[in-house]
């Protein structure tokens, strides 16, 4: 059995943590590279595949996501995550099983009921195994692994279609004929469960409260109270991560697309490309950031909202450059400088409110920030589509959609988090006098 007091535990812990997300990464992102085979296969338009990109995962990812926090705060955290992993691969497999529109929109549904325990989950057990001065680097570790994971399914997604695709069709017994797609999810599929099968092995860290460790229930008298207390910065905070989650499920569900119509390119060459400079420029901002946002925390903590507004204006820059040079391989590029921008928040931007959530609500509290981040990210895909269709209504008309929505939804979020600093140096003066005041 392992030790929870182990003092290796907590990285062990996050080990296994960023190894889900990564899995949930690959299950959740893959099917944006099969965009054009699934499309002519199924006799799709562009609004129902972003609807199957955005939609179909996020409602019920953000539906679910709620009660999975409740479930976070008052149950065995592992158990309930093993359970998740299980149910999103078995989901995933099933999108390749899908014969049609519904039967896909339904399993992709699915797949985001199963990860909705993930994050709540993942951030309360980072949150009480590290200490608040490592938080940034934790959480930004823990969120590379859904990076790297985006980056994995584009480039193994990538090289697995096109292999499959030389050999056409495969006949199961039971299953009938599959195309390279469907066996394409049903392969990825597979390491989630083995992946559910350890984390049920694993023992939790014990609960933080204040400076205290308990097990008592959330209290939902005191989540309402928190949100009351500090309702200005939660909605800056939440709309401004929301933003750049919008932003990034919106470029990445498209990239592949985009590069298609625009620059000619086949999904294999799309998922190598884009995926090797994800999985080397996304880390690179998680991890950049959190060291950046830990290192200058003596400056105070809300210095960390300025690392996010700094990064979140460079991105912009890049992600209006992407979608309209003309070079594929600047394009490729300018890309790869954008997620790594963009996604500096998704690490820092956690530790910043992680640092002031107390710790019997924490569960919930990140459910209800993952609803928000997943409600507002589901209009990225259909956003983009949409203006396409309306205004751009030819095969390269989505990179002119994608260079309104990115960069306009990156300046809106950067002038969020630097309003958000006000609010916040109020809400860390008053932790540190209750912190101060003598114990009665």
């Amino acid at each position: 059995m392992i030790n929870r007091r182990s003092p290796y535990y907590p990285w062990l812990l996050l080990t296994v943590l960023s190894l889900a997300y990564l899995c949930a990464s690959i299950d959740r992102i893959v099917i944006s590279l099969l965009v054009e085979p699934i499309k002519a296969d199924l006799d799709l338009t562009d609004t129902q595949i972003s609807l199957l990109l955005g939609l179909a995962f996020v409602l019920l990812f953000s539906i679910a996501g709620i009660p999975m926090g409740m479930l976070v705060d008052r149950v065995d955290r592992m158990r309930l995550l093993a359970w998740s992993a299980g149910v999103w691969s078995v989901m995933t497999a099933l999108c390749g099983l899908a014969g049609g529109f519904w039967m896909l929109f339904v399993a992709r549904a699915g797949v985001g009921v199963g990860e909705a325990a993930l994050t709540p989950a993942g951030y309360s057990l980072i949150s009480d195994a590290f200490e608040k001065k490592r938080l940034g680097l934790a959480l930004g570790i823990f969120t590379t692994g859904g990076a790297i994971g985006t980056g994995v399914s584009l480039v193994v997604g990538g090289y697995a279609v096109g292999e499959l695709s030389r050999h056409g069709d495969f006949v199961f017994a039971g299953l009938g004929s599959l195309h390279p797609w469907q066996l394409t999810l049903i392969v990825l599929a597979l390491p989630g469960l083995v992946l559910a099968a350890i984390i049920a092995m694993m023992p939790q860290p014990a609960r933080l409260i204040g400076q205290r460790r308990a097990d008592d229930p959330a209290s939902s008298g005191a989540l309402a109270q928190f949100y009351r207390d500090n309702q200005a910065m939660l909605a800056r905070h939440h709309l401004a991560s929301g933003l750049c989650s919008m932003v990034l499920l919106a470029g990445y569900s498209w990239i592949a697309a985009l590069f298609a119509r625009v620059h000619g390119w086949q999904p294999a060459d799309v998922g190598f490309a884009v995926g090797i400079v994800s999985i080397i420029g996304a880390p690179a901002g998680l991890l950049g950031g959190g060291m950046i946002g830990d290192g200058l925390i003596h400056k105070g903590p809300h210095i960390r909202l300025v690392v996010c507004a700094v990064s979140v204006a460079l991105a912009a820059i890049f992600g209006l450059i992407y979608p309209l040079v003309q070079s594929p391989a600047a394009a490729i590029l300018a890309f790869g400088a954008m997620a790594l921008f963009a996604t500096v928040p998704m690490g820092v931007g956690n530790a910043v409110l992680q640092h002031v959530v107390p710790g019997e609500i924490r569960g919930l509290v990140s459910a209800i920030y993952s609803f928000c981040l997943s409600m507002i990210g589901m209009a990225g895909p259909t956003l983009i589509a949409g203006i396409a269709d309306l205004f751009f209504p030819f095969p390269t008309g989505m990179r002119y959609a994608t260079a309104l929505v990115v960069p306009a939804g990156l300046v809106a979020a950067a002038l969020l988090w630097l309003w958000t600093i006000p609010p916040y140096r109020r809400l860390i003066r008053r932790i540190d006098a209750q912190d101060a005041a003598p114990v009665t």
